[in-house]
């Protein structure tokens, strides 16, 4: 933690994996250095692309995590079945063995954690976060579905290190003019007004 009253922010994204050749959430974290920088007043938001692999979870994740000692974490994935952003509220103790990560790798077992805990609940204000997408005019809802691949398993283990964290669900970019999913500038937004809305209920 941030000795110099000021307060930290990891916001992390993820690269492409199997299904999604293009995440946009990997354009969004180089975008949002540019419409937001490195430092809100009081609040100072490091941005990263994590690997979509299980691997990843320790071997980048983690040490993230514990090297920055951040105050909160806003993750970002993609999920190709949503039409909307979804903010989640849950995590699981569950992990899909039959979806190959970017390496081609599933993971070791079928739960995360061996451990008689089946769900974790985020930790930041979901209801606040999604108003503010909303205000962006992005299509936005509150979601307790946040699958059983790495996006559900960063999210508990975010939580689980007692980082105050939440995980935000973005669609895919829309094929066409008839495809009703957010275009991505509607996206970016969203996220920008969440990501402030987080810094304001920090400082």
């Amino acid at each position: 933690m941030n000795t110099s009253g000021r307060k930290t922010v990891l916001v992390t994204g993820f690269s492409p994996f199997p299904g999604a050749p293009v995440n946009p959430t990997e354009r969004l974290m180089r975008r949002l250095v540019k419409r937001i920088g490195a430092h809100q007043s009081g609040v100072d938001f490091v941005f990263h692309v994590l690997p979509t692999t299980w691997a990843g979870r320790e071997d980048v994740t983690d040490r993230l995590r514990t090297t920055l000692s951040p105050d909160a974490i806003v993750h970002f994935g993609v999920d190709g079945t949503r039409r909307t952003i979804n903010i989640e509220t849950r995590a699981v103790n569950k992990a899909v063995r039959v979806r190959p990560d970017a390496l081609g790798r599933a993971p070791a077992r079928p739960e995360l954690a061996i451990s008689q805990e089946r769900a974790r609940s985020s930790t930041l204000p979901a209801r606040a976060l999604r108003d503010a997408a909303l205000a962006a005019g992005a299509p936005a809802q509150l979601s307790t579905n946040a699958g059983t691949y790495l996006c559900n398993a960063t999210l508990w283990d975010s939580i689980g290190s007692g980082i105050a964290s939440i995980f935000v669900h973005v669609p895919a970019l829309p094929k066409g003019p008839r495809d009703t999913r957010p275009a991505y500038p509607v996206i970016e937004e969203a996220a920008v007004r969440i990501l402030r809305e987080l810094a304001r209920r920090l400082r």
